[in-house]
């Protein structure tokens, strides 16, 4: 049986004995794509896999829109990545995400391919895959294989696919109570031999991208040539899960001008490069969610010019947050940096007193 195949046939049990009345879950939609889907009913999981490759979009922004009204009345079982499960964990921090009726299931992550590697080709299976990616980061995404948060223990059941005999485990009382219900064998101590030799090569890989980043992207200039090929299109935007601003700033009428305005703006900095106000976009954006930020890639898979936008706010992101001593959406008990004040942190951040 297949690592995948594992995984469903949990999944099939569930919706026989009713336990949930939907699973969220990745479906392959052609050769070459595949999409988060809700699945009702058991001949629906047919071409179901969620250990496929491929990266849509990060889950946490489907399950808000489940969510945002009310909660469901039935229970869903929700499988997801383990950047997917940290943004889960930062919106329900920031009340985007109601955390009612959902058992979530996280699963060890060898990395997705680039979707446009895959475009017009054939996703590979995720059997043949998952082997592959155990020994090499040579096929994923930067993003995947700069990240050292591939198991995540903030669900209620993991899925240790990393290690011998792939077993699932129970972080939370919900999961073993689930567990229980469906007959399945877990642990309740996790394993890390398998894990332990991602973690260290994923580490090594991380810290080589933020030596790079830190010679080509640090400072305003090179920042400015970083994003010179944006064309405005707000996908980075659009497709993160943190932000979460109802009505976004940049698409509103405080950045709409007088046609005389940008005559000015143009004389002050004799010349006006359209789209306008990139640098203001990004740098404005940087500044509002890096502190939640989960790196988990979607604003680098959406754009359309291939900026790395991914890998410099991961780089961001580490830096900001290790000023607050946060590591967004790793700890449930972690309170956001932003809503919370110490009568010393200026003097400890700035060292000025």
């Amino acid at each position: 049986m297949s690592l995948s195949d594992k995984i469903n046939k949990l999944c099939e049990q569930a919706l026989e004995k009713e336990m949930v009345g939907g699973i969220v879950t990745l479906k392959k939609t052609a050769d070459d794509s595949a999409m988060h889907c809700l699945i009702t009913e058991q001949s629906e999981l047919e071409g179901t896999d969620p250990l496929i490759p491929f990266f849509p979009g990060n889950v946490a922004n489907f399950v808000k829109k489940l969510t945002r009204i009310t909660p469901t009345t039935d229970k869903i079982l929700v499988i997801l990545r383990p950047c997917e499960m940290r943004a889960v964990v930062e919106m329900v921090k920031l009340a985007q995400i109601q955390n009612q009726n959902i058992i979530w299931l996280t699963f060890d992550c060898p990395g997705t391919i680039p979707r446009s590697d895959v475009r017009g080709e054939k996703i590979p299976d995720s059997h043949e895959f998952f082997s592959d990616a155990m020994n090499s980061d040579d096929k994923i995404r930067t993003i995947c294989a700069t990240c050292d948060y591939v198991r995540a223990d903030t669900g209620d059941i993991g899925f240790l696919s990393f290690e011998q005999d792939a077993p699932f485990i129970a972080y939370t009382e919900q999961g073993k109570k689930f567990l229980n219900e469906l007959g399945i064998e877990f642990i309740e101590k996790a394993v890390t031999d398998g894990l332990d030799k991602i973690i260290a090569r994923r580490i090594e890989n991380e810290n080589k991208l933020y030596d790079k980043l830190n010679k080509q992207v640090k400072g305003i200039d090179n920042l400015v040539a970083a994003f010179a090929g944006c064309v405005n299109c707000h996908n980075c935007m659009t497709n993160c899960p943190i932000c979460i601003c109802r009505e976004c700033f940049f698409e509103s009428e405080a950045m709409d001008f007088a046609g005389d305005m940008f005559i000015e703006l143009a004389r002050r900095k004799k010349g006006l490069r359209a789209p306008t106000d990139l640098g203001v976009f990004h740098i404005g954006r940087m500044s509002h969610m890096t502190t939640s930020c989960v790196s988990c890639g979607a604003c680098e898979e959406a754009c359309p010019e291939k900026i790395i936008v991914g890998q410099i706010f991961k780089w961001v992101a580490a830096n900001v947050q290790k000023v607050f001593d946060y590591s967004a959406g790793k700890k449930w008990e972690d309170e956001l940096p932003l809503k919370t004040f110490c009568e010393e942190e200026l003097e400890q951040v700035t060292g000025i007193e």
